[in-house]
């Protein structure tokens, strides 16, 4: 048979004296300081999503009906601070049928913002370009706390009652 040549005591005091090593590790990385930009005083972004455009099928949101065209988008970006700060970019948002042939026909949109269910802001109109580029970039005031289930609409001529665009995917 085998036999070791360490005492019985030495097994458990070995054991110990490795885990005393790997305690000042465990202490180091619990003292680390978080990221600089975790605790700052920055706003807290609510939303950031893609842009989708409408289908006239789809349903009313809020109470606001979908545009009675079709309008598809190359790349869409929506964000959304606690402060109001709104940030809205669009390319390519255009009517692919017909009636359009793959071009905008609108000098202008806006934006509203809803925060559970309820409109809390309106954005004046911005310039939209015949190929479907515009960029908003709005105040909209703080937003209130919390802002539940955060949505965006992009709207035609600051035409309300429709929307051409809003957050999220498809």
């Amino acid at each position: 048979m085998f036999r070791t040549f360490l005492p019985r005591r030495a097994v458990p005091m070995l054991g110990a004296v490795a885990m005393l090593a790997l305690v000042p590790l465990g202490v180091a990385d619990a003292s680390k300081s978080p990221p600089s930009d975790e605790y700052d005083d920055a706003p807290r972004t609510v939303l950031r999503s893609s842009l989708v455009g409408n289908v006239p099928s789809n349903p009313a949101l809020f109470g606001v009906l979908p545009g009675t065209n079709p309008w598809v988008i190359k790349r869409g970006r929506v964000r959304l601070q606690a402060d109001g700060q709104l940030s809205l970019k669009v390319r390519g948002l255009v009517i692919p049928t017909a009636s359009a042939n793959g071009t905008n026909p609108v000098p202008t949109l806006s934006a509203s913002v809803f925060c559970g269910g309820t409109l809390v802001a309106l954005t004046a109109t911005v310039p939209f370009s015949r190929s479907g580029d515009a960029r908003l970039e709005r105040d909209i005031g703080d937003l209130p706390s919390p802002c539940l289930a955060p949505a965006v609409f992009v709207h035609p001529n600051a035409i309300t009652a429709r929307y051409i665009a809003f957050n999220g995917s498809r």
